[in-house]
């Protein structure tokens, strides 16, 4: 496929950057502040900067992150991974780009995605991490991919939090620490959202993966002392495949206490979540966006991605509450179900009665 692509005549178009990261929604919520600091770095200032992306966070990307980013370029994972005629074609606009550097933004460096387009791209400068310590993952990019890349910039501490190993990152590549200290989006201007007008908590009940998912009756527990307790709404979310969770949640005697938001938009859910008194959530993006959005929430985790994704470290983010099962080992994790609802009502009603 390379080689078909490539019998075009490849021409460098000067002043032009492809920035790619092509993870999941919490990740790119991790990464998005740095794009500001490639955007006016002295080494890339006045550069058409390109972002190459996960279409699953296209509308968070395209309404808040616009002003820094001159054009995208939307992948869909799946097609792109089983498709040979749909990544023959992203793969083909992209080396006719003429990339002049491309910067492949992700710690964890995925063979078939972002090192195939770095690849691709044959652009003159080319950026990558050294990578995730994985076993598994690190030998195959040492033999297969490590030489698509001109430049591989050193993990110095592997134990770092992802925000923290992105900043090392890019305070690497621009040879400057960028201004960031903590996530963040600016919801302010956005427009109130329909059907609340109370003061409410959010529950995100559903979880991509079912070892990360707590069950929907102890959800329900939990919200029932909410509701019996406080004088808070309760608004229930997740993506329009999980609507079926709010028939598992809601509690008939205060049916209308319960709003459904299901199936929002990213840009509602970041409003939604940053109105919010609190966020319950089970291990999510949810909780990325909380932290970015500065609102309170427990996160209810099986300890796997620990250190790296959770628990937030305080001096980027002090209201962040994790519940991890009692003598789960970091980074092997253990099941949420060990966690009672009895620790998630403690904690809410500390954080309620401040």
């Amino acid at each position: 496929m390379n080689f078909i692509i490539k019998l075009k005549k490849h021409e460098i178009t000067s002043k032009t950057l492809l920035l790619i990261r092509l993870d999941a929604i919490g990740d790119y919520i991790l990464f998005r502040n740095f794009i500001e600091a490639i955007r006016k770095s002295d080494k890339y200032k006045g550069c058409t900067l390109t972002l190459c992306g996960n279409m699953i966070w296209q509308e968070l990307s395209e309404n808040f992150d616009s002003k820094f980013i001159d054009e995208f370029i939307w992948i869909d994972r799946n097609k792109f991974a089983n498709d040979i005629l749909y990544k023959y074609q992203v793969l083909k606009n992209i080396y006719n780009r003429g990339f002049e550097a491309a910067i492949e933004a992700t710690y964890s460096r995925e063979i078939l995605f972002g090192d195939s387009i770095i690849k691709i791209s044959n652009a003159k400068e080319r950026i990558g991490s050294s990578g995730s310590p994985e076993p598994h993952a690190k030998w195959k990019r040492n033999l297969l991919s490590d030489r698509y890349y001109t430049k591989l910039i050193p993990v110095i501490n592997e134990n770092l939090f992802e925000f923290e190993i992105n900043k090392e990152y890019f305070k690497n590549i621009l040879e400057k620490e960028p201004d960031a200290r903590s996530p963040f989006i600016i919801t302010s201007n956005l427009p109130n959202l329909e059907n609340i007008n109370n003061k409410y908590v959010v529950i995100i009940p559903g979880v991509s993966e079912e070892s990360r998912r707590w069950a929907s009756d102890k959800f329900k527990e939990v919200a029932e002392f909410i509701m019996t307790n406080y004088q808070f709404d309760i608004v229930l979310s997740g993506s329009k495949q999980e609507n079926y969770l709010f028939e598992k949640v809601v509690i008939n005697a205060f049916r209308e206490r319960f709003i459904n938001y299901f199936g929002c938009t990213l840009t509602e859910l970041a409003k939604l979540i940053a109105d919010a008194k609190l966020l319950i959530s089970n291990d999510t993006s949810a909780v990325h966006f909380a932290a970015a959005v500065d609102t309170p929430f427990i996160c209810i985790a099986n300890g796997f991605y620990y250190g790296r994704f959770n628990p937030y470290p305080k001096h980027i983010f002090d209201k962040a509450h994790y519940i991890f099962p009692k003598d789960f080992l970091p980074r092997k994790g253990d099941s949420v179900d060990k966690i009672s609802p009895l620790e998630v009502k403690s904690l809410v009603e500390n954080i309620l009665n401040q």
